[in-house]
This record gives C-alpha cells, sequence and structure tokens, in this order.
C-alpha cells in the first residue's frame, strides 16, 4: 500500500492518491481517493436558518456556491489587507485591530460601519 500526494492546480487542494502493486500478473489501476473540499456551506446554511424567524429558508446548489465563493473572496481579501497592516504597523500577529483597519479600508463606509457593530455583537457573546 502507497500514497502519492499532488496538488490540485485547479482547486489549489492537495489530492491523495492511495494505490497497492499488483502481485498478480493482472495490471491493477491505482484507487484514488480525493480529500473533502473545505466550504462555508454549512455555516451559511446555519446562519440563513437562524435568521429566518420561523421560516425555513434555503438556497438552491447554484446560489450556494455563488456565496460560499463570495465569502472565500472576502476571506481572502481581509487576511492580505490585514497582513499588510500589520507588516505596516511593523507587527508580526494579527489581532482584531489589524483586522477592523482592513474592514474600514476594503469595505464602503455604511456597509463597514455595520459589519464592525455586528463583528463586535459576535466576539462579546462568544467571551
Amino acid at each position: 500500500l502507497q500514497f502519492l500526494y499532488f496538488i490540485d492546480l485547479e482547486t489549489h487542494l492537495t489530492v491523495k492518491l492511495k494505490f497497492t502493486m499488483a502481485k498478480s500478473s493482472k495490471a491493477s489501476k491505482p484507487t484514488t481517493r480525493r480529500t473533502a473540499k473545505r466550504s462555508f456551506k454549512r455555516y451559511i446554511s446555519r446562519t440563513l436558518k437562524s435568521s429566518g424567524k420561523g421560516k425555513k429558508l434555503t438556497l438552491s446548489g447554484k446560489a450556494m456556491k455563488i456565496v460560499d465563493s463570495f465569502v472565500r473572496d472576502m476571506f481572502e481579501r481581509l487576511a492580505v489587507q490585514g497582513a499588510q497592516v500589520a507588516r505596516t504597523n511593523k507587527r508580526s500577529t494579527l489581532s482584531t485591530k489589524e483586522l477592523q483597519t482592513a474592514v474600514k479600508l476594503l469595505l464602503p463606509t455604511e456597509l463597514a460601519k455595520h459589519a464592525m457593530s455586528e463583528g463586535a455583537k459576535a466576539v462579546s457573546k462568544s467571551a
């Protein structure tokens, strides 16, 4: 039993191939096993259900992919912008202060204000 790892260029995920060496004269194909794709689908549906207020709200598969892609894109942008802010302030740790600054820089003013208040509410709720 042997394993072979490679990175899928399309999804940027590590793919693990498992194969066994054939002991008989038959040629056997290596069996492939893909790792699970990471997504925010579970959290998006939970948020949608909790904000429904008695209604059962769902998204279609295509809409879920679009929202998941949007969340991934915003997460990436915020992480990159936060890292740049931390680098300019000569800090090695990405803290809430850097992320708040990144939110203010990336989002329009009114949306940034709402994001800041919701973020503060979520942090105080979890602490």
